[in-house]
């Protein structure tokens, strides 16, 4: 049932209350109905877009390594869904292994009690089987690279339409719309979360939950337990403990083209069809040569150069620039997180781009039309194009781990939204080291490819200072936001146990990717909701245990 919070003069009992209904906490109420739980699914936003809602969360403070606030989340049912790309990563065994050169972003659980997983998160959201691994003819034997893991990217990126029938017509979960959680109160002796403050404008209710999980995304949910602590200074490991610290998203660009040995293998680095949903190759460094050279973990993929660079030449790319460049049309084409993106910085080369288009009128057409029907009108939509290059080369776009360090962090403003929460001030940090391991990778690449025969690497800047240079001019986040609530064994070291509790608070639970104690190379995303529905049997566990313990 789905209902708006101005509806209801009080708050339905049930046995676990969800904070948050974006792709994390639906699973998770999901996942929990199963289970045979009955679920409260409390979500800040509405169905559609709302202004005031959007307002709650755009006075955030932040670096310029960081995004704007307006464009790093979305409120509302399906969450910040609504925006992304829908790309579905599983993480690598190598970031569950011990790491010395890594050992800050150390997991306290095997990566199979997650990739059990990984079946149902795919069923979530639809990306086909959860089958991530497809060699291509003649790219296996690549010594220290790899070029058969997958990216699967589900047809439906609104996780709220996907599952907006399953959410309105279940018995066992009520969604509550427009009602955003504003403060937490713990009992007397701080173990237990004792009472929920849900607000929306001139109305506020008191809620006594049983189980409290946190899926609001990992800026919204941090903020949340940051103004836990304000009022209860010792919890949550303390106010020099770890939450808020250790705060990750990827560091990501392109910093060298792809030149293909032969122009026709270009389709194995494309998109393609694999049991009814896209799918695409990334290239990644095999474990042992990660751990042999120190790196952090990353992928790579061949991709279109910049759209904004005016200098590609090409006309069809040069009109997809020009529709997003034009605010009101970019807009209603892609996320502004993502328009702003591909519109690059000032100046903007308007002339280089019209003669682009005009110089060759008839590919530029023919090509658009290609795109347009595939990005629209074929089913399933095609998440992106490659444009085929005649010589063979394309830009090379990686994406790579960031290493956690307790300076990049968040932390409660003096600064308060129209419901009285107050704001966050984000300090998103990368070091040398990150864009140092992100160049090592690609020389290792670069190797690996040329002596396989296969391919190899052009860098735009010939001095090794200078790639670092543009690795770090790159390095920018926002909307993977991991780590600040990070779990682990201890609470001087991690906010979260091994099963997403509080380690203080004995009925407050995170799910979201705020508890993911490493970035690896994947978007979070999917690894996430793999998380939620495993917490979902715990709190199953948890609550016939409690249970029996009163009967």
């Amino acid at each position: 049932m789905l209902i708006p919070f101005s509806q209801l003069s009080e708050l339905p009992a049930c046995d676990v209350c969800v904070v948050g209904a974006g792709p994390v906490g639906i699973a998770l109420a999901q996942g929990c109905a199963r289970e045979g739980l009955s679920v409260l699914l409390l979500e800040s936003g509405f169905e559609h877009p709302d202004r005031f809602a959007a307002t709650l969360g755009t006075g955030h403070r932040t670096t310029m390594t960081h995004a704007a606030p307006n464009v790093a989340a979305s409120r509302g049912l399906g969450g910040t869904s609504r925006w992304w790309g829908g790309r579905c990563v599983p993480f690598d065994e190598i970031d569950f292994a011990e790491r010395p050169h890594a050992s800050a972003a150390t997991w306290p659980i095997p990566h199979d009690e997650i990739s059990r997983w990984y079946s149902a998160a795919a069923e979530f959201f639809g990306v086909g089987p959860a089958r991530f691994e497809s060699s291509a003819a003649g790219w296996t034997d690549i010594g220290d690279v790899r070029f058969d893991q997958l990216e699967r990217w589900t047809p439906e990126i609104n996780m709220g339409q996907r599952q907006r029938f399953e959410l309105a017509n279940s018995s066992a979960i009520t969604v509550v719309l427009g009602a955003t959680v504003t403060a937490i109160t713990l009992s007397d002796d701080g173990r237990y979360v004792a009472n929920l403050m849900v607000s929306a404008p001139g109305k506020t209710v008191l809620f006594r939950p049983h189980d409290v999980v946190l899926a609001c995304g990992g800026l919204e949910t941090t903020r949340l337990l940051l103004t836990v602590q304000r009022r209860w200074p010792d919890a949550l490991g303390g106010r020099d403990g770890p939450l808020g610290r250790g705060y990750m998203g990827h560091i990501s660009g392109k910093i060298s083209s792809l030149s293909l040995a032969d122009p026709t293998t270009a389709p194995h680095h494309d998109f393609f069809l694999d049991d009814g949903a896209f799918a695409r190759r990334r290239f990644t460094i095999r474990p042992e040569a990660q751990q042999r050279h120190e790196l952090l973990n990353i992928a790579f993929w061949a991709d279109n150069p910049p759209f904004h660079w005016a200098g590609h030449g090409n006309g069809a790319l040069s009109l997809v620039w020009l529709a997003l460049a034009i605010p009101p049309i970019g807009r209603r084409l892609v996320s502004e997180a993502v328009r702003q993106s591909h519109v690059g910085p000032r100046p903007k080369a308007w002339m280089r781009h019209f003669a682009n288009m005009l110089g060759s009128p008839a590919s530029t057409a023919r090509e658009i039309g290609t795109i347009l029907w595939a990005r629209t009108l074929s089913r399933p939509r095609k998440p992106g194009f490659l444009m085929r290059s005649s010589d063979g080369r394309y830009c090379l776009h990686y994406h790579a781990e960031h290493a956690p360090h307790d300076d990049s962090r968040v932390t409660l403003s003096q600064r308060t939204d129209a419901l009285g929460l107050a704001f966050l001030d984000i300090d998103l940090r990368y070091t040398e080291a990150d864009a140092r391991s992100a160049l090592a990778a690609h020389e290792l690449l670069d190797q690996s490819l040329r002596r396989a025969g296969l391919a190899q690497l052009e860098y735009f800047d010939t001095d090794i200072s200078a790639r670092i240079a543009s690795i770090s001019r790159q390095a920018s986040d926002g909307f993977h936001q991991i780590g600040t609530t990070r779990m682990g064994t201890s609470p001087q070291h991690s906010v979260v146990d091994p099963h997403c509790r509080a380690h203080d608070i004995e009925n407050l639970h995170v799910a979201s990717t705020s508890v993911l104690p490493s970035s690896g190379q994947a978007n979070p995303t999917f690894v996430a909701v793999a998380l939620a529905l495993r917490l979902a049997g715990r709190l199953a566990a948890r609550g016939r245990y409690l249970r029996t313990e009163a009967a």
